[in-house]
C-alpha cells in the first residue's frame, strides 16, 4: 500500500513541475492552470491561482466550469465563471445556463438575489437597492403599438396612497431557498453542542463572532422592516391599473412604480388646460363688469387689509374654510363676495378658530372671495374656485 502511494506522489510531482503540463505548481506556492506560458507576468506573487485560456498571448479566454459541460451549438454551456469574449476582454464572466443566484449565510440560508428565467423574467432581489440612478430602456424604436393615455386624472384619482411596513415574518419566506435543490448534507441542521467538542479555541472563536454578526444581521432586518413608508397596496392598484402589476411564481406582486410617472405628467397637462379655461371664462366675465363693479370687486379681493396679529383663513373642502383668530377679540365675520363684488353671504365669527362649513348650493358655483373681518378692520382674504 505505501509503495502505490508512493508512485501516485511522484506521479503527481512530475507532472506538476513538468514545464509541458497543464497543471503546475510553482516553486513561489502559486498554481497554474491551462496552457501556460514564462514566469514573471506577476512580479509581486499576488496570485493564489491562475487560470489559463488558449487564446492570444494573454492567454485568454479561460473558463473554470462546474459540474457536466457540453458543446455551444447544443446549448451546453451550463455553468461556469471566466474571461468574457475569447480576446482579452479582462471582463468577469458568470454564467449559469438556466439562472443565478446569490446567497449569504452558513448553509446559503439567505438567497440575497437571483435570476430565473424559467419562472420570472426579473432579477428579484430580496433586499434595498441604492444606486447613484436608474435608466429605463425607452427609445421609440422598440416600441409598438403606442398609445396616448385616456382620463389620467380620473385613474389616480381611484388610487389611494397609504403609509405601511412590512412583515418580517412573510418577507423571510421569500428569501429562503428551495430546500429540494440542496443534498442532505448540504441542509446540515445546527448541532453546536457536538460540534463545539471537536473545535479549537480559534475556531470557537470564529463561530462566536459569526453569532454576534448573524444577530446583528436580524437586528437591521427587523428595523428596516418595521421602517415606515409611503406607497400603494399592489391588489388596489391592480384594479386601476393592471398594466403596472406584476405576479411572480410565488404569488407575490409587484408595482412598476416607474409606470405613474406618465399619468402624473398628463394629468398635471390635463389640469393645466383646466385651469387656463377657467382663466379665460374669468377674464370674459370681468370684461362684462362695469368699471365701478371692478373697482369694488379689486378693493374685497385686495386692497385694505390690516396687519392684525393671529387672524388667517385657510382653504378648505368645496366651498368651506377655517379660519384662527386673536386669543382677545371683540367681534369677527366673514363675508363671502361672487365674481361681481356681490355679498352673497355673511357669518358671524364666535369662537377663536372653528371651520365654517357652506354648502355650495348656499352660494352658486364659480370663483369667490372671502373676506374676514376682525373688530371692524379687514383681517385677511381668501380667493377660491367652486366646482
Amino acid at each position: 500500500m505505501k509503495k502505490k502511494i508512493y508512485l501516485l506522489t511522484v506521479l503527481i510531482t512530475v507532472l506538476c513541475f513538468n514545464s509541458n503540463a497543464q497543471l503546475r505548481l510553482l516553486q513561489n506556492g502559486r498554481v497554474q492552470v491551462g496552457t501556460l506560458r514564462l514566469d514573471g507576468e506577476d512580479a509581486l506573487n499576488v496570485t493564489t491561482m491562475q487560470v489559463f485560456g488558449p487564446h492570444g498571448d494573454m492567454r485568454s479566454g479561460s473558463k473554470l466550469t462546474f459540474g457536466d459541460f457540453g458543446k455551444f451549438p447544443s446549448n451546453g454551456w451550463n455553468v461556469f465563471i471566466g474571461e468574457y469574449g475569447s480576446d482579452d476582454t479582462d471582463q468577469l464572466w458568470l454564467h449559469g445556463k438556466n439562472g443565478i443566484y446569490l446567497t449569504r449565510g452558513g448553509q446559503a440560508s439567505n438567497v440575497i438575489g437571483y435570476y430565473n428565467p424559467s419562472s420570472n423574467s426579473n432579477f428579484v432581489f430580496n433586499t434595498n437597492l441604492r444606486v447613484n440612478g436608474v435608466d429605463i430602456t425607452s427609445d421609440a424604436r422598440l416600441k409598438e403599438n403606442v398609445q396616448s393615455l385616456q382620463n389620467p386624472l380620473d385613474l389616480l384619482s381611484h388610487v389611494s396612497g397609504v403609509t405601511y411596513n412590512y412583515k418580517l415574518s412573510e418577507m423571510k419566506k421569500y428569501c429562503e431557498p428551495d430546500k429540494s435543490k440542496f443534498t442532505e448534507e448540504q441542509s446540515i441542521q445546527d448541532n453546536a453542542s457536538d460540534m463545539q467538542t471537536s473545535m479549537d479555541a480559534a475556531a470557537i472563536e470564529k463561530a462566536n463572532r459569526d453569532k454576534l454578526l448573524q444577530d446583528a444581521i436580524d437586528r437591521k432586518d427587523a428595523e428596516e422592516a418595521g421602517r415606515k413608508r409611503i406607497g400603494f397596496l399592489a391588489q388596489d392598484v391592480e384594479k386601476i391599473l393592471p398594466e403596472l402589476v406584476k405576479t411572480d411564481e410565488d404569488g407575490v406582486k409587484s408595482i412598476d412604480y416607474i409606470g405613474f410617472i406618465p399619468l402624473l405628467v398628463e394629468s398635471i397637462n390635463e389640469m393645466r388646460l383646466t385651469i387656463q379655461e377657467q382663466q379665460n371664462e374669468i377674464e370674459m366675465l370681468k370684461s362684462l363688469l362695469s368699471v365701478e363693479t371692478k373697482s369694488t370687486l379689486r378693493s374685497t379681493s385686495t386692497g385694505n387689509l390690516n396687519v392684525i396679529e393671529g387672524a388667517k383663513l385657510y382653504n378648505g373642502t368645496g366651498a368651506s374654510v377655517s379660519y384662527i383668530l386673536p386669543s382677545t377679540f371683540s367681534n369677527a365675520y366673514l363675508q363671502v363676495f361672487d365674481i361681481s363684488g356681490r355679498m352673497v353671504k355673511k357669518i358671524t365669527l364666535t369662537v377663536a378658530n372653528d371651520v365654517v362649513e357652506i354648502n355650495p348650493t348656499e352660494i352658486g358655483y364659480g370663483t369667490f372671495v372671502y373676506a374676514l373681518y376682525v373688530d371692524g378692520q379687514k383681517a385677511d382674504t381668501l380667493k377660491k374656485f367652486v366646482n
